[in-house]
């Protein structure tokens, strides 16, 4: 018998060694050993309910958290981790079918990403034909492959942009030099194909005997063209790589020739109804279709009507802003209750009954022999008070309500208290109805936010109490309630607080009783009566104050005013061109100006080479620069928005910041949206030096590369000191994987 207990005691505290095992193996991360201490501990001891249930517990939150940490770094892009977590996870359930499906999209990710990166270098080689059959595979099985989406938008891209530069060479950007008095038009086209090698094509209805003036000098050659034909009332459009047509400026031709395209806008903040009607509002488009099931438009027109409607299509299709409200609400209750003094009886009671009688009436003869004995009093008894009390309540609420601009929201702090009514009809038959009505604190806000980052409240404060309740004759229960309200409007910057107070109550009774005349006195209202004093003081404070959490983004002047066209035609200046033409050397443009010793009208090409001996710097891919208000005021916080613009792909940018650390202070560096384009990831590494007014940041984008403008950073500053002139500077900027040179600006800030 010892030895089965001595073993049952050693297999006891081998189970129990186990279950401590797995406790502290769990709760350093190690999932797998602390499930198999777990698993350990139940077959030591299989009778033991705890051990059993801890275990099966434990497995499934081993097995959620290897999963979600896989999940993550599945996100992150690191498959090697993720797969690591993916097969801990299997060790602990090998039969997780659900584990196996997400290995399986691991492995399915793996060979995405090969080909994802085999369809950017056929991008960048121009290969789009071949990348986009790739792109289609990689959908197919992955529809939400960021980085296949991505890609496709890049090919459309560089598909569109091949249409539209179709035709559009060299000859077409070369600066030509032109001098016509009075010529047909066809001979200036015609002198311009023989010098350029582009074909001309006319339209039936373009009169040979139409003339022209040309005076231009070093001028491209699209721009020649487009000016000739604004001269002449004349339009072009581009056929292929070396052809143009040529066609009269009427309605009827415009509508014959001009190409139209199919765009569509699928709208993430605005109103796709508000937006179709600014359309055709403004670019009188009659060609708009409104899904409202998905907010999306879809329009069809000329390339110029639709790069217009791009531009304000972005003007409508802006977040909501949304405001953070920091509301804090003090109810003070201040109470003081004096009761002093004798308190007297107010009636004594005689009574001439005898203790035999037993009738309510006496005769006479019983009257005849009353005597002291017979007569009975009834003298209630008196008392002495001596009492104060006093409280000092104080009540706060501090919610924080996060609401979109234009928008209302409720807070209720406090009860439905049940208000019932009873009907009766005329057979008798009573019901009776239960409402509630809100006791307690209710705020109403409504707040609007403004473009100057201002926000306007509406705000409505309401505070109610029970008084007493009220019963009815019919035994109906009802209360009556007292209630104290503030509705107004105010206008706060963003931090700015402001308290409203003032809403109080104030309660100050006196009641005294005791014996007529003398109470009155002054010292004898004490001994022949008594006092009593109650006042009550009541105040309610409200404190706001509104955090943006995302205001009205200033627009780029570019965004807010641009070419819109004429009166009777949709577009800016017509412009062939995708870069810029590269200006002349000065001795070049000099010959090219001089006159030829011909007699005939002269199409002179302005060569583009520049001199041997100098060696051209590169040209800078990319550009940031500060977008900061002109001034601010001491102790206001404002955000500076770091804004970078690249044309090539780039996926990390360190930067390097300067501000003058005795007028400014850094509150917070938050990454700005330019990363996020496409619907990738992206991570934000900074440190901030407050002594020696410097930012070192680093954002890296996970997965492929992307080019364009956005926002880069955005740095809160608190303005400290006043200074008339203080600069944010960009020390240093970098992009990869490009290392193209970065152009830099500067911003300077007045405090006042």
């Amino acid at each position: 018998m010892a030895l089965f207990l001595a073993l049952g005691l050693l297999a006891g505290c081998a189970s129990q060694r186990q279950f401590r095992s797995g406790d502290q193996a769990f709760e350093e991360g190690n999932y797998v050993e602390a499930v198999e201490h777990y698993r350990a501990a139940t077959a030591s001891d299989p009778d033991n309910i705890h051990y059993r249930q801890q275990y099966l517990r434990r497995r499934g939150e081993a097995l959620a958290a290897l999963v979600e940490q896989a999940d993550g770094y599945l996100v992150a892009g690191d498959l090697a981790k993720a797969e690591g977590a993916y097969q801990q996870a299997l060790q602990i359930d090998p039969n997780n079918s659900y584990i196996r499906d997400r290995q399986r999209a691991l492995n399915m990710r793996r060979q995405h990403d090969t080909q994802v990166a085999r369809i950017d270098e056929l991008i960048a080689a121009g290969k789009l034909a071949e990348a986009e059959r790739l792109v289609s595979l990689v959908l197919a099985e992955d529809p939400r492959n960021a980085r296949a989406l991505n890609s496709r938008e890049r090919i459309n891209a560089a598909n569109f942009q091949h249409k539209v530069d179709e035709g559009i060479e060299g000859r077409f950007r070369k600066p030509v030099t032109l001098e016509f008095k009075d010529v047909p038009a066809r001979v200036i086209f015609e002198v311009l194909a023989k010098a350029s090698g582009i074909n001309f094509v006319y339209d039936p209805e373009v009169r040979p005997d139409l003339k022209a003036s040309v005076s231009l000098r070093d001028t491209p050659m699209d721009e020649a063209i487009r000016m000739i034909c604004l001269s002449t009332q004349l339009e072009t459009r581009v056929l292929n790589a070396n052809s143009v047509l040529v066609y009269p400026s009427t309605p009827q031709k415009i509508s014959d020739y001009r190409p139209l395209s199919i765009r569509s806008f699928f709208l993430s903040n605005g109103n796709a109804k508000t937006v179709a009607e600014s359309l055709k509002s403004i670019l009188k488009m009659e060609n708009v279709v409104v899904d409202e099931k998905l907010n999306m438009l879809i329009i069809r027109d000329s390339a110029e009507a639709i790069a217009l409607a791009e531009k304000l299509v972005a003007l409508h299709d802006i977040g909501d802003p949304e405001v953070m409200l920091d509301v804090e609400i003090l109810e003070v209750k201040r109470t003081a209750i004096v009761d002093a003094g004798l308190n007297l009886p107010k009636e004594i009671g005689l009574s001439v009954k005898g203790a035999d009688q037993s009738a309510e009436w006496l005769n006479i003869d019983q009257l005849r022999a009353l005597n002291s004995s017979s007569v009975l009093a009834n003298i209630p008894n008196g008392s002495l008070k001596i009492g104060e009390d006093r409280s000092d309540a104080k009540i706060l609420a501090n919610p924080k309500i996060r609401v979109q601009s234009r928008q209302k929201a409720k807070v209720l702090i406090g009860d439905k208290v049940p208000v019932i009514t009873s009907t009766s009809t005329s057979t008798g038959f009573v019901s009776e109805t239960v409402n509630y009505v809100d006791v307690g604190l209710k705020l109403d806000v409504e707040p609007s936010v403004f473009a100057s980052d201002d926000v306007a409240i509406k705000i409505s404060l309401e505070v109610s109490n029970l008084v007493r309740e009220i019963v009815t004759k019919s035994g109906t229960l009802s209360y009556q309630i007292g209630t104290r309200n503030a509705e107004t409007t105010l206008r706060l910057r963003d931090g700015e607080t402001q308290i409203l107070a003032g809403l109080i109550n104030k309660e100050d009774r006196k009641t005294a009783a005791g014996l007529p005349w003398l109470s009155r006195f002054p010292v004898l209202d004490r001994l022949f009566g008594s006092k009593k004093s109650d006042k009550q003081d009541t105040e309610i404070v409200l404190s706001i104050t509104p955090h943006l959490i995302r205001g009205i983004g200033p627009a780029a002047i570019g965004q807010l005013q641009f070419e819109s066209g004429t009166a009777t035609r949709l577009g800016g200046m017509a412009d062939m061109r995708t870069a810029e033409p590269v200006a002349a050397p000065e001795a070049e443009k000099g010959a090219a100006a001089a006159p030829a010793p011909v007699i005939t009208p002269v199409v002179t090409p302005v060569v583009e080479t520049a001199p041997a001996q100098a060696t051209p710097e590169p040209a800078a891919s990319a550009a940031v620069g500060w977008q900061v208000p002109a001034q601010v005021r001491t102790g206001e916080q404002f955000t500076a928005v770091l804004n970078l613009s690249s044309s090539q792909p780039i996926d990390q940018v360190p930067v390097l910041l300067g501000f003058d650390p005795q007028v400014l202070q850094v509150v917070g560096v938050e990454e700005g949206t330019f990363m996020n384009q496409g619907g990738g990831q992206s991570s934000l590494s900074k440190e901030v030096n407050l002594s020696d007014g410097r930012i070192v940041a680093t954002v890296v984008r996970q997965g492929s590369a992307i080019a364009g403008q956005g926002a880069l950073l955005r740095v809160n500053f608190k303005a400290m000191a006043p200074a008339a002139r203080t600069e944010l500077q960009v020390i240093s900027a970098q992009v990869h994987p490009s290392q193209a040179p970065v152009r830099a600006a500067n911003a300077v800030v007045s405090v006042k």
